[in-house]
């Protein structure tokens, strides 16, 4: 594998049996290096978004491999993936899942507290300077219910960030936003990919979401149809 890329995935392929049995993924291969904001497109069952949560380890059953940051996930137990998980990837989704009556900074330290290792005090100053990273710390003693649609998609992006994640996975994370919220919300990807060197991975149905993307990668029943590069990606300087 290139020292470039963090993620590989080769002859990744996935089989749905019902109704009928089909190949939701066929025979995929690819690169992501580090760094580079990929966006994945295609119609509705295409399968996309079953490529997202395959690369991202939240779907462990297919054939073929996948390493991440130079490990083999398939050699991981359940446990060991979890903590891998936790510690090396952020997830960001159309709907921010936060908990309605947990404040912002309590919601952004879940992860943090899950993987441990850091003392209370510890845990809210890093949650805080992510929040503040996304321009929400004003907001950080209210509930998640009480914020706008946009400040709740970047509560979710601190969230994502709390536990300095190598990349980060999207689902439509812009599908609810309206324009101004949308564009925030692609500033703030450019910016950590730009500023922070992170790697981001997302499935979107927004044209002006993947013009924004280094390279957008079209997927069409199953199968890697096309490949458009914008840009080179940044070189990276994360360890």
């Amino acid at each position: 594998m290139s020292t470039k890329s963090i993620i590989q995935a080769s002859h990744v392929t996935k089989t749905f049996t019902e109704p009928v049995e089909f190949k939701v993924l066929n025979d995929i291969s690819l690169d992501v290096e580090r760094g580079e904001f990929v966006v994945l497109v295609g119609p509705s069952g295409s399968g996309k978004t079953t490529l997202m949560y395959t690369l991202s380890t939240l779907d462990t059953v297919y054939d073929g491999s996948i390493t991440i940051d130079g490990v083999d996930i398939k050699s991981l137990t359940k446990n060991a993936l979890a903590d891998f998980r936790n510690s090396m990837i952020g997830f960001v989704f159309q709907f921010h899942y936060l908990l309605p009556d947990f404040t912002v900074l309590q919601n952004v330290m879940l992860p943090a507290q899950r993987k441990g290792g850091l003392t209370q005090d510890e845990m809210e100053d890093r949650a805080m300077k992510t929040l503040a990273l996304l321009g929400v710390a004003d907001q950080a003693m209210k509930r998640s219910s009480k914020l706008s649609g946009g400040q709740q998609q970047r509560v979710a992006i601190a969230r994502a960030l709390i536990n300095d994640p190598k990349i980060i996975f999207g689902d439509e994370p812009t599908g609810n936003l309206d324009t101004k919220n949308t564009s925030m919300v692609l500033d703030i990807l450019n910016d950590l990919k730009t500023e922070y060197h992170q790697t981001i991975l997302m499935v979107t149905h927004d044209v002006e979401f993947a013009k924004r993307a280094d390279r957008v990668i079209s997927i069409r029943d199953g199968r890697i149809v096309d490949t458009e590069e914008h840009y080179s990606p940044i070189p990276a300087v994360r360890p």
